[in-house]
């Protein structure tokens, strides 16, 4: 296994997928484990989306190449971090996922490895969570008015003008702008897609600021995910910005990506425009609509 963390994970889902596995003979076999199976098309995307995120974690922070080193307490900070941003609903999800994602690598390369990690409910915020809370574009261009220039802030600008992920503007070199077609290529973006985004005027202003003195492989934005949302609520608590009961902003970045496509709406894009945009497929159009533009309804 000396590919990247997430071409292995894509691996060992891909050979535990069995699209017309007979789920009522396995009932009746007490003796078979096909723990490991993943029975749906859906199932083995979410996986994948799922897999994605947890390797760029592990890698980041770790610097883990293989699978078989990723240990319990690396998996038990995975999901400690993600504590200020998801619900509990949230959680529990990314639990059952690294449950899964560990007998799929277990089954396909014949290794032991333990994913189990605890859940303690009492720092989750159940009140408001990442994807739940919009900003206004008063809010926003209240928070990017910021009177000194940081590359948390510039992320910020990026992801409101663009809409794009956290994940993306922490993976984002200069080598993946094109200034000549006014393109950025966003690769392995959720689910390992690569994507191509237009390139706006102020954001075009903005990447050459950015990456002036940098080389082709250098990362645009000198940050870190958690720095970015750390960022964010700090300057929302410095302008008092606050929910509508008073509470405290816990959002970060996926809350100005619900605002881009809520704008993009207002200008009159269709929500099956938005959704390609913004690196979704539209097999899940229903599900991200209640996520990304249940504030407009």
């Amino acid at each position: 296994m000396s590919k990247s963390l997430f071409y292995q994970f894509n691996t060992a889902l891909d050979m535990c997928f069995r699209l017309h596995f007979d789920k009522h003979s396995d009932k009746h076999n007490p003796e078979s484990d096909n723990s490991h199976i993943i029975k749906s098309l859906s199932a083995k995307s979410n996986l994948k989306d799922f897999a994605h995120d947890f390797s760029s974690y592990i890698r980041q922070e770790y610097s883990v190449k293989l699978i078989k080193e990723i240990t319990p307490e690396m998996c038990q900070n995975y999901i400690t971090s993600k504590y200020e941003s998801s619900s509990l609903q949230s959680i529990k999800a990314y639990k059952s996922s690294l449950l899964k994602i560990s007998q799929c690598a277990n089954k396909c390369f014949n290794i032991k490895t333990d994913f189990s990690v605890t859940i303690d409910e009492s720092k989750i915020e159940k009140t408001e969570t990442i994807k739940q809370y919009s900003f206004t574009n008063e809010e926003m261009q209240k928070i990017l008015a910021a009177p000194r220039t940081c590359d948390s802030l510039n992320a910020l600008k990026f992801a409101y003008w663009n809409g794009t992920r956290v994940n993306t503007l922490e993976r984002l070199e200069v080598r993946h702008i094109n200034f000549k077609d006014n393109e950025i290529t966003i690769f392995k973006d959720k689910g390992g897609r690569t994507r191509i985004i237009e390139m706006n005027e102020d954001t075009a202003k903005l990447l050459r600021e950015q990456i002036k003195g940098k080389n082709p492989q250098d990362k645009v934005f000198n940050i870190k995910k958690n720095s970015v949302n750390k960022y964010l609520r700090r300057r929302c608590e410095k302008l008092n910005i606050r929910t509508a009961d008073g509470s405290k902003i816990k959002s970060g970045v996926h809350s100005i990506r619900k605002l881009y496509c809520e704008n993009r709406e207002r200008d009159g894009h269709s929500r099956n425009t938005i959704i390609h945009d913004i690196g979704h497929s539209e097999k899940r159009r229903h599900d991200l609509e209640m996520v990304y533009f249940e504030s407009l309804k």
